[in-house]
């Protein structure tokens, strides 16, 4: 396990200015914010979209208890007025960021799938696919046992999909754990070493399709 020292706060917000249907996430100094963009409220036509702030633990939760005119305030600030004003629209959830990786995902007739398997930073947004993946990994593999005339819960069949399972997700979650530090990190080598990479990343086309490559599963 690994904790990020870090909470996430999720809610809808609604908010002046159109988000054009694109989702961002934004790195930036003491946190980090995401906006997934969402219809039009219903009724009364406002731009609305789910925001995320991540912040460290203890600077999460005096936002939970603020009035809903102040946490407003608090978003639209913290969103630098792009949006322009923003209003809460749901109630809000808190949730500590821990990074999880067995070291065993199974036992005699017992298998780990979804977040007990694999708990992801949601950096790079893989940990539901991880959870997918593992499922259909573990159905194909029960599949192919009880075509075959096998225990579906024989050792084998078993090791057989940790092995699967940890060999395509070990890389992405050590990926995902190094930029998920790297980039909540305001220490100067740090800032430097990031800096550095979003440089290469402009400049450099290979390494831009590589890391857009990783991030897609594709490698």
């Amino acid at each position: 396990m690994h904790d990020f020292g870090r909470t996430m706060l999720v809610c809808q917000m609604t908010h002046a200015q159109p988000h054009h249907h694109c989702a961002w996430e934004w790195f930036g100094y003491g946190q980090t914010l995401a906006l997934l963009p969402m219809n039009d409220h219903p009724h009364s036509g406002a731009h609305r979209a789910s925001t995320v702030l991540t912040l460290p633990h203890h600077l999460i939760e005096p936002l939970l208890v603020l009035d809903e005119d102040a946490f407003g305030a608090e978003m639209t600030r913290r969103f630098d007025g792009r949006l322009g004003a923003m209003q809460l629209d749901s109630t809000r959830h808190a949730y500590p960021l821990v990074g999880v990786a067995p070291h065993r995902l199974v036992a005699p007739r017992f298998a780990c799938v979804g977040d007990t398997a694999v708990g992801m930073h949601p950096v790079t947004a893989h940990g539901f696919n991880f959870g997918l993946l593992g499922i259909d990994t573990l159905a194909r593999l029960l599949r192919e046992a009880q075509t075959a005339g096998q225990d579906i819960a024989a050792p084998e069949v078993l090791a057989r999909y940790q092995r699967r399972h940890q060999r395509a997700t070990r890389p992405l979650y050590e990926i995902t754990r190094f930029i998920a530090r790297l980039y909540t990190t305001d220490a100067p080598p740090a800032r430097l070493l990031r800096d550095g990479a979003l440089r290469a990343a402009q400049v450099l086309t290979p390494f831009r399709r590589a890391v857009a490559a990783t991030q897609a599963g594709r490698r």
